[in-house]
């Protein structure tokens, strides 16, 4: 954890092409470091919530900084693959509504920034992304109005905006995230979550 700070307030407050030319060197490393915050087991559920919300910040500030790396499709795939546990029957458990919304939100900040800053890159890996969207929608779709509906559904809505101008390429994708939606509201989708979720 101390690590991924120190490197994120690095990142973030370099100057010179000298630091630049230097700490580029070092990114792909701390990109890896970053993703074992979310492989991190603790009982400690607001620990987690911590190390996601750092991930968050260290993956959307480095995901801006193209010249200090630039993502391969399989290190964006890997960076989506490893939030999609987060949304686990039993992690979501675990926490606590404050916590879940800030989980959620911290993921969707770094699939914002995947999709601003790479999405000619995800064009030719779509599966990572939709699998994790499809996690996501699949976690509001068992949310109440307790649990942070309207916060989470907020969220979803503005990623699905950012889908729009690539709609052409990302179509055939999108299908399975329409189906859970249509098979959630077959078995009953409460008027409020549907009133929700329908921006989205």
């Amino acid at each position: 954890v101390f690590l991924v700070k120190t490197f994120h307030l690095i990142i973030s407050s370099i100057k010179s092409q000298e630091q630049q030319k230097y700490i580029a060197g070092h990114c792909e490393h701390f990109l890896l470091i970053s993703m074992d915050l979310l492989r991190e087991k603790s009982s400690d559920v607001h620990q987690t919530q911590q190390n996601v919300i750092l991930f968050s910040r260290m993956m959307t500030t480095l995901l801006a900084k193209k010249e200090l790396l630039v993502l391969s499709g399989r290190e964006i795939g890997m960076i989506c693959s490893e939030m999609t546990p987060l949304f686990h029957i039993d992690r979501v458990n675990a926490r606590d509504v404050e916590c879940d919304i800030s989980v959620f939100n911290s993921c969707s900040s770094v699939v914002s920034a995947l999709i601003a800053h790479y999405s000619k890159q995800l064009y030719g890996c779509p599966s990572p992304l939709f699998g994790l969207l499809l996690s996501l929608l699949s976690h509001l779709l068992h949310t109440n109005a307790r649990k942070g509906l309207s916060e989470k559904a907020l969220e979803y809505s503005k990623l699905c905006e950012l889908l729009i101008p690539h709609k052409d390429i990302f179509k055939k994708h999108v299908v399975g995230l329409i189906l859970c939606y249509i098979k959630a509201l077959s078995e009953g989708m409460s008027p409020i979550t549907k009133k929700k979720l329908m921006p989205s």
